[in-house]
């Protein structure tokens, strides 16, 4: 199979008229721990067997080949396993993409999403991992010594799954490890450092201020963001904006305890909605804690979104994504700038007490670059949402406080309201 063949509509009804043959004839699939041609030839010849009085004699070798190759290891993500640097295997929904020598491949539909939902039960089958609504996951290690991670609805709001694939690249040459160079911030927000070429040409006709730098900061992966505020002061508003900066080759993972952002559909995105932390008499289910721990060590985005911090345990997993070099936004509630960074501090500390006042506040200097306060005021008889500062966390003084860099203060002169899916608009991002 080439790396762009798909499954068709009709094979669909044919996988689910095999595996009922197979199931009535008591017939097993193939373990995929056993990788020799006699025995995948012999399980060849019985799927071509049980479709033999279902497609037209011309078909029939096309669509064994299908069939066998999407029932067979990890179904049709098989074949990516061993292509050259292909590093990581993603199915996002429908769409499979692969990350080869360090830069993704959207390669599309490739099959339904009920294809990949199976896929994912039958991982879970062979591995004997259980399978619940309420904890609807499997990690599991591969024959091969890949790793892969499913999970499905209602978890996810679509079939999520990753393989990372190890050893295929080798990087042994010094002059190769350099080659990745370092991450530097750069604060004045230069057009160079965006790689989309209409995302570069998008921030260029953005005029100067928090608008151009924040937008910047997004496009370019740059930096990870706080958007701190009082209740209903902007901060879901400024986040979906922004989220039409992010570049379309970049993986994002979405996650919220309630469905509130609107993002740009064509992202290359996953999406979870998961409790913030289990009731006492509440039934074992999957956490945001979890998944976030899931999604920043198994699920490989390059972005991870988080709708709001508002309980202890994913405040430290936040935390360990952004220290990661992974890119994270999120927002929480706070008065000001410095009781956002206080309660986000007392969130960590009631997730893991004996790290101690001062850990905490290394990790968040270090994996926080901005934190961005959200304002509101009557102006002209009307509540205007803004934002109010933008301040860069340079580090730690000597005394243990943070190094904070006030960048923008800009009460009521820059509203976010009429910025919200400027992604949608006819001038904005279209390709």
């Amino acid at each position: 199979m080439n790396t762009t063949e798909r499954l068709l509509d009709t094979d669909v009804e044919l996988l689910a008229a095999v595996r009922g043959a197979f199931l009535r004839d008591n017939v097993p699939l193939p373990d995929w721990r056993d990788d020799t041609p006699s025995t995948r030839r012999a399980f060849r010849d019985r799927v071509r067997s049980a479709l033999l009085p279902l497609v037209q004699p011309a078909e029939l070798e096309a669509a064994t080949r299908r069939i066998a190759d999407a029932l067979s290891g990890v179904g049709l993500l098989q074949r990516f396993l061993r292509q050259n640097g292909v590093e990581e295997v993603y199915v996002r929904g429908e769409e499979v993409a692969v990350e080869r020598n360090g830069r993704l491949e959207r390669l599309g539909r490739l099959a339904p999403a009920s294809y990949w939902q199976q896929l994912v039960y039958r991982v879970a089958e062979q591995s004997g991992q259980a399978m619940t609504p309420r904890h609807p996951a499997v990690l599991v290690d591969l024959p091969g010594g890949e790793r892969f991670t499913g999970m499905l609805p209602p978890l996810m709001d679509a079939p999520a799954i990753n393989i990372r694939v190890f050893g295929t690249t080798a990087h042994t040459r010094l002059r190769d490890l350099g080659a990745f160079g370092r991450y530097a911030p750069d604060v004045q927000g230069g057009l160079d450092d965006i790689r989309d070429t209409h995302l570069r040409a998008r921030v260029a006709a953005v005029p100067a201020g928090a608008e151009r730098f924040l937008a910047w900061m997004v496009a370019a992966q740059a930096g990870n963001i706080l958007i701190a505020g009082e209740f209903s002061s902007g901060k879901t508003t400024l986040l979906n904006y922004l989220s039409g900066y992010i570049p379309f080759d970049a993986p994002v993972a979405v996650l919220e305890t309630f469905r509130e952002l609107q993002l740009d559909p064509r992202l290359f995105s996953m999406r979870a909605i998961a409790p913030s932390e289990l009731l006492p008499d509440d039934e074992p289910r999957a956490t945001m804690e979890w998944v976030l721990n899931v999604i920043y060590t198994r699920a490989n985005p390059a972005v991870i979104i988080l709708g709001e911090i508002v309980s202890r345990g994913e405040a430290m997993q936040f935390l360990k994504a952004a220290n990661l070099g992974r890119r994270a936004y999120a927002t929480i509630h706070g008065g000001t700038v410095d009781a956002a960074l206080g309660r986000l501090e007392q969130l960590a500390l009631a997730a893991q007490p004996d790290m101690g006042l001062g850990a905490v506040r290394n990790l968040i200097a270090s994996g926080l670059d901005v934190v961005v306060y959200m304002g509101r005021a009557v102006s002209g008889g009307e509540m205007r949402r803004f934002v109010a500062e933008i301040v860069r966390i340079a580090g730690l003084r000597a005394d243990g406080s943070y190094d904070l860099d006030r960048l923008y203060s800009g009460w009521l002169s820059t509203p976010v309201d009429p910025l919200l899916h400027a992604w949608g608009n006819p001038e904005g991002r279209n390709r």
